[in-house]
């Protein structure tokens, strides 16, 4: 919720849609960011608990996007909700559960990525390490 906030904050001088877009491209943006540079890193348990958090983060998007007509979800500070004016704008607001759905659907393939990463970091070295080995041993035979 902080960073959701604070792109709000850190984008309030840009036009009023990207303001309210702001909020909720902050709060993916950071988890998803932070996911790729521990992944550069190899840092499998930080890149995991990242993509953990991407997904939830989209999760709570996901609810954030279905609610912008029934307005039923409480609001930090009051104020417009975001994706009521957002779907507004693009004439997309009849369609807010359908798209909260989907960005449902797809928070949980993150989920299921997220659980998964360790099996997927380990075949890809499995992979790495045979493809090593079987270069090492096609140079033997030139020798």
């Amino acid at each position: 919720m902080i960073f959701h906030e604070a792109g709000h904050l850190i984008l309030g001088f840009m036009p009023e849609f990207i303001v309210a877009l702001a909020g909720t491209l902050l709060q993916l943006v950071i988890p998803g960011l932070l996911a790729f540079y521990f992944h550069r890193h190899e840092k499998r348990f930080a890149t995991q608990f990242c993509v953990m958090w991407l997904g939830q983060s989209l999760l709570n998007v996901s609810n954030y996007v279905a609610d912008a007509r029934a307005r039923v979800l409480p609001l930090v500070g009051g104020g417009e909700h975001d994706w009521t004016y957002l779907l507004g704008k693009i004439g997309l607001l009849q369609r807010d559960v359908s798209i909260g759905k989907v960005l449902n659907v797809v928070a949980l393939l993150i989920f299921a990525l997220a659980t998964a990463w360790p099996w997927i970091c380990q075949w890809r070295a499995n992979r790495r390490n045979a493809h090593w080995i079987g270069r090492k041993h096609h140079h033997d035979d030139f020798i």
